[in-house]
């Protein structure tokens, strides 16, 4: 089987990103940044597969130079193969365009199934499977939890999640992209050392230009602003001894209609 997942450059979960002076993106110096969460349970289900299938298993990311750390990761967890499509303008945020450049790479390399997170940390727009799968005019399930392969290689059973303990099983004809879900696999633990020797696999470097994407044709959205959450929230701070704090507390309660 031939398998691709995508897998996102994302600013770290612990970061704290500052809005630039234009205010239409993040200040990127000293910013760190990490491999999107979902794309790699993502890449588990994708080694998962070829485990079980056979075949091999293709990591893309999109985005500027810094992107190729996120295939190193990829590597060091068992991929076959790297592939970076370098955006520098768009820093991969753009959902039009990384469709656009991710459909070319796909119809060149060949596939039977894509895997990708079910979002992306950074927008949490949770488009860009959905709007592949689409672009390629294949079947997608989001939200996904299980995968099943028939032995023929035709067909999959696809276990999503609905909300509510509820779930939903389909059966879909391959080839097809599913965006998993959380929890889809456990994440294995890549050591510092083999992301180390990632490094020195070999990473296919593809460009809009060699791929005759305009990146001024292709992109559909530009950010307009961006402003930081306004500090709505009241908080109030109760002194005393606990039993008179605690009576302070009842009686804003009660005043409040709470209790």
């Amino acid at each position: 089987m031939k398998i691709i997942t995508f897998v996102k450059h994302v600013p770290s979960s612990g970061a704290t990103p500052r809005i630039a002076v234009t205010k239409r993106g993040i200040e990127e110096e000293g910013l760190a940044y990490e491999a999107n969460e979902t794309d790699l349970y993502a890449i588990e289900e994708a080694l998962y597969q070829r485990f079980v299938h056979q075949g091999t298993v293709t990591a893309v990311t999109i985005g500027p130079r810094r992107a190729q750390a996120a295939l190193h990761v990829a590597y060091a967890k068992g991929v076959d193969h790297g592939i970076h499509v370098l955006t520098e303008g768009s820093h991969g945020t753009d959902t039009a365009l990384n469709v656009a450049a991710a459909a070319e790479v796909v119809k060149k390399q060949g596939f039977d199934l894509i895997f990708t997170g079910i979002q992306a940390d950074d927008d949490l727009q949770g488009l860009f499977g959905i709007a592949l799968a689409e672009h390629l005019g294949i079947p997608v399930i989001s939200a996904v939890t299980q995968v099943n392969v028939s032995a023929d290689k035709k067909t999959a059973v696809v276990t999503r999640e609905l909300g509510g303990g509820y779930k939903e099983e389909f059966e879909v004809d391959l080839p097809c992209l599913c965006t998993v879900q959380f929890g889809i696999r456990p994440v294995r633990y890549s050591s510092i050392m083999a992301i180390v020797k990632a490094r020195s696999r070999k990473i296919e470097s593809m460009s809009l230009e060699a791929m005759k994407i305009a990146s001024r044709q292709a992109s559909r959205m530009s950010i307009a602003e961006l402003s930081y959450p306004e500090n709505s929230g009241q908080c109030q701070m109760l002194d005393g001894a606990p039993a008179e704090a605690v009576r302070t507390l009842v009686a804003n309660l009660v005043e409040k209609g709470v209790i």
